[in-house]
């Protein structure tokens, strides 16, 4: 191999690895976001989400809202979701944009930013084939509330490297992991946090009288006395 050739190669790889730097950039760029407006709560509200603090990534964000268990849809969607189907995403399924085999996947990892909640973070693929390159990317799903305070929204990004090609593409999922927010912040809106039990005892109720105990216990040590004289 030539000087020449070497250099081309080398090339091609600095610049698919700017490429991927990029996309973990933008899908990174969002989580920060997110862990900014959260702050030390469980999860931060949709009303909180500004887009000039997406600046530069917007194209890639979106936002989701919960329609049913494991189904969300596109309230918002970034102009990088619209190339990648060559369609107005607004009201659509989220699962639009993936392939069958991981719809079941995504319903999943999406029960779980809604239900524990957790944040989710993907490795995606669209694969090549005519007029098409292959096409590797990251997915990160991040929880909101709405103004009524159920988890039912989600922050979310997607960042694709390589020329998109022929449209619609669609996604496949090769891996996720997941981090729970429980214990994270305080107990989730609407439940209680759990009690503590001490090892080696089982959960009961508190040892402590309570006042209606105490009276009934003072009361079963009276007698009635009847004098008739």
């Amino acid at each position: 191999m030539s000087n020449e050739d070497k250099n081309a190669e080398n090339n091609v790889l600095t610049l698919d690895r700017e490429r991927a730097d990029t996309r973990i950039a933008a899908i990174d760029k969002i989580e920060r976001y997110w862990l900014e407006i959260r702050g030390t709560r469980l999860v931060p509200s949709r009303c909180e989400v500004d887009p000039k603090g997406l600046d530069g990534v917007l194209g890639h964000a979106f936002i989701l809202e919960r329609i049913t268990a494991g189904l969300a849809r596109f309230r918002i969607a970034g102009s990088h979701m619209t190339e990648l189907t060559g369609l107005e995403l607004r009201q659509m399924p989220v699962s639009a944009l993936f392939m069958p085999n991981s719809r079941e996947i995504l319903a999943d990892a999406l029960g779980a930013a809604f239900d524990e909640p957790a944040t989710v973070r993907a490795r995606l693929e669209s694969r090549g084939g005519f007029g098409r390159s292959r096409l590797e990317g990251e997915m990160v799903l991040l929880p909101l509330r709405s103004d009524l305070g159920d988890i039912d929204r989600v922050l979310g990004g997607i960042a694709l490297n390589g020329q998109i090609g022929r449209t619609p593409r669609r996604l496949e999922i090769l891996s996720q992991s997941r981090q729970s927010l429980v214990g994270f912040a305080g107990p989730r809106h609407g439940t209680d946090r759990p009690s503590i039990a001490t090892k080696g005892q089982t959960p009961q109720a508190s040892d402590a009288p309570t006042s209606t105990a105490r009276t009934n216990a003072a009361r079963s040590g009276l007698r009635l006395v009847v004098d008739n004289s």
